[in-house]
């Protein structure tokens, strides 16, 4: 029994802590938590794990949108962009997820003549609608048909980039009749005609829509004296072939014929061959019936039958109606253009063509490196179309954008919209300037040069006071390069904004702190604080400036200005009293004079300081500092005559000395606490290590000419004066905003 509930309790456990441990999580794992959704550019729908029968979530940008916890799949759509799927993994609060979704080309096909309208449109052979059509497409190379029944297909390559649009106006032409004539005459008139064995009439006769290609022409008299007649003849479309007969064994003499024509410029054939211009005459026509033809600019062309008879001479007079053709003048604005008519090659401009038939007909102008020209023109019977293209140099598809829309736009100074914009601009170098409120202006060159892919600037503009990515960066690698370079004790001053700290230990003073920043990379302020821990504690304030004028050296000027401060010396620490006590003789009014005037004031000092310093610099490994100083103290020390007398002896002979001066009522010089004014000259040399960024070691020689200061005598007991031969060794931290600092390559070249 106690077993079985032993059991039932383990079995209890485990599914308790089953639960907790797979159901709880899992239920938390689904619990929706707030991300946020960016696109650019934004406004558009987003949708989660599929699209088809659901609503999307929201539109970009969403801010704390709740999603449940996991890996999902967010699709965005937008207007005139290709969809883009995003893999997330749902885990953290507040997380963003961004993506960039890509402009889709648009294809716009419109009619650039009347016989374009309601023509079907493929696009890479797929058919997709009628003229006119607009259409999106994926950024690429397509392939543009339009067609229709009687006319040529027109075809055309096009390259369309993302969030581009190109307007194709589409001029169709009616196809190349695919028969030609035949202008059949004899020496017979009246003479039956068979065309590959067929019978076509009889001669003189035009025979009109005969297949292009080779063809038998026949000729069978019905009067057997006269021979039969067989040629081959090759028909071209849209010309016409001309065959004249010989039937009679021997020709009769021929007659003349006169042709008289009221058109200026008028040119006359006889049976398809050219006579002159009117008024034209032909000797030795043989007889029988003939075509003749009269053709002129700008009127119709007429056709007639002229019967010849031998030995006689024939005349006729053509009448020609006005307004049969027109003319076309095209013009360009570029020299070494070509004109193509109705897909005729005509050559560069001036174009003239007088004999144009009547109608619509299409116009394109192409030259290099220049925007094709396209148009149609419209003659009617005696008029003229004039045509001057403009040909645009080849433009440079752009497109601007910003963080914020509505930002002004100016190319070259001249002000183009407002972001995003997308168009073309010129080939050649531009200059860009963005504005927007708030923000800081941006101006930068922009070349340009020959490309079908669309150019993107995407301009990074920020707040007014807030610096850019490079500039941050440029910063950062400023003050990187001037931690890594500068040295505290060198005569160029510390770096824009560097601040460094030093602390060092020497003679006379045995320990010393100074804190330094400098400003501009011209000047550097300091403050510094001093002490031997026996006679002085003293302050010091510090003015740097300096000039870098090559990397190897720099000169500069130190100003310093300070004073001290030491503890009061009275007669006893001069050996005074124990000398009163020991001399019961003492003059009794001498006595009391030192008795009144025991304390002879606390020990102070004030010091000015110009030196000139010069240093040759080492790179990263530091540098040699040389300076040359002048020195003005003015020191406040109680002391007396017998200090220096006695050092070297025994402290018995001070004590003998100061009692022979009681003894004798000459006391001058047991106290002397007048002030000492001194100027001295002060040579140095530095040397400083460049350990690393931060860190520099030092070690400071210095040596003063001129007086000895008292202050400075006997500082630690040891019996001696003013050594004037000082050293100091130290380190220096330099520190600044180090979390803008970044690392230089070794061999970056160092601002500084």
């Amino acid at each position: 029994m106690i077993r079985r509930l032993l059991l039932l309790g383990l079995a209890l456990s485990v599914l308790v802590v089953g639960t907790f441990t797979f159901g709880v999580p899992r239920a938390e794992a689904q619990r929706p938590i707030p991300v946020n959704i960016e696109s650019t550019p934004p406004g558009a729908a987003v949708f989660l794990d599929s699209v088809e029968g659901t609503a999307p979530i929201g539109t970009t940008p969403m801010r704390n949108v709740r999603v449940p916890r996991g890996s999902h799949t967010l699709i965005f759509r937008l207007a005139n962009h290709e969809e883009n799927r995003l893999a997330v993994n749902i885990r953290r609060r507040r997380e963003t997820f961004r993506v960039v979704l890509a402009p889709l080309g648009t294809i716009a096909v419109t009619a650039g003549n009347d016989a374009a309208n309601g023509g079907s449109v493929r696009i890479d052979g797929q058919p997709v609608g009628t003229v006119p059509f607009r259409q999106n497409v994926q950024p690429g190379r397509h392939m543009v048909q339009v067609g229709r029944e009687g006319f040529v297909t027109y075809s055309q390559w096009t390259d369309v980039a993302g969030g581009q649009v190109i307007t194709i106006p589409v001029m169709l032409e009616q196809e190349a009749p695919e028969t030609g004539s035949i202008l059949v005459a004899s020496d017979v008139s009246g003479s039956p005609i068979f065309v590959d064995g067929e019978p076509r009439g009889q001669t003189p006769s035009v025979l009109e829509g005969i297949p292009a290609g080779d063809h038998t022409i026949e000729i069978r008299p019905a009067d057997s004296s006269l021979r039969p007649f067989s040629q081959s003849v090759r028909v071209i479309a849209g010309e016409r072939a001309v065959v004249n007969a010989t039937l009679q064994p021997e020709a009769p003499p021929g007659g003349t014929v006169t042709v008289i024509c009221n058109a200026p410029g008028c040119q006359i054939t006889l049976d398809g061959q050219s006579i002159g211009g009117s008024p034209a005459t032909q000797t030795e026509v043989p007889a029988g019936q003939h075509i003749i033809e009269a053709m002129a600019p700008n009127y119709e062309r007429s056709t007639q039958t002229i019967a010849v008879t031998a030995g006689q001479q024939s005349t006729t007079s053509i009448e020609l109606s006005e307004g049969a053709a027109g003319a076309i003048v095209v013009n360009a604005n570029v020299s070494g253009a070509s004109v193509m008519i109705d897909g005729v090659d005509r050559g560069a401009p001036p174009v003239i063509v007088n004999d144009a038939p009547a109608g619509t007909h299409a116009i394109v102008v192409r030259a290099q490196n220049h925007e094709e020209f396209r148009t149609t023109c419209d003659t009617a019977p005696g008029q003229r179309c004039e045509i001057n293209a403009e040909l645009s140099a080849l433009g440079v598809p752009v497109r601007i954008v910003t963080p914020q829309p509505g930002a002004t736009i100016m190319v070259d100074g001249a002000e183009i919209g407002t972001t995003p914009w997308q168009g073309s601009l010129s080939v050649g170098e531009h200059r860009l300037d963005v504005t927007q409120e708030g923000m800081r202006p941006y101006s930068a060159p922009m070349p340009l040069t020959q490309t079908s892919e669309t150019q993107l600037f995407d301009i990074p503009l920020v707040g007014a006071d807030t610096l850019t990515e490079e500039e941050r960066a440029e910063r950062a690698r400023r003050r990187d390069g001037a931690a890594r370079v500068s040295m505290s004790r060198a005569a160029a001053p510390l770096g824009d904004d560097l601040a460094v700290a030093d602390i060092s230990v020497g003679w006379p003073y045995l320990a010393e702190g100074r804190l330094a920043v400098g400003f501009l990379n011209l000047f550097e302020v300091g403050f510094a604080f001093r002490t031997n821990f026996i006679r002085l504690y003293e302050f010091e304030g510090q003015f740097k400036l300096g000039w870098r004028p090559v990397r190897q050296a720099s000169i500069g000027a130190f100003f310093r200005i300070g004073g001290g401060l030491g503890p009061s010396r009275d007669t006893d620490d001069l050996g005074i009293d124990d000398a009163l006590i020991a001399d019961p003789d003492a003059d009794p009014d001498l006595v009391s004079q030192l008795s009144m005037d025991d304390s002879h004031g606390r020990t102070n000092d004030f010091f000015l300081s110009l030196e000139a310093r010069g240093t040759l610099h080492f790179g990263p490994a530091g540098g040699v500092t040389i300076g040359a100083a002048v020195d003005y103290y003015r020191d406040t020390w109680a002391w007396n005559a017998f200090d220096h007398e006695c050092r070297l002896a025994s402290s018995s002979c001070e004590a003998a000395n100061v009692a022979a001066a009681i003894a004798s009522g000459d006391v001058a010089d047991l106290v002397h606490d007048e002030v000492q004014n001194s100027v001295r000259f002060r040579l140095s040399v530095t040397f400083e290590l460049i350990m690393s960024r931060r860190w520099n070691g030092w070690a400071q020689f210095e040596a003063a000419f001129g007086p000895a200061r008292r202050v400075m005598g006997d500082v630690l007991f040891l019996n001696h004066d003013d050594t004037r031969l000082y050293a100091r060794i130290g380190m220096t931290y330099k520190f600044g905003d180090v979390s803008e600092f970044i690392d230089l390559d070794d061999n970056a070249q160092d601002p500084y």
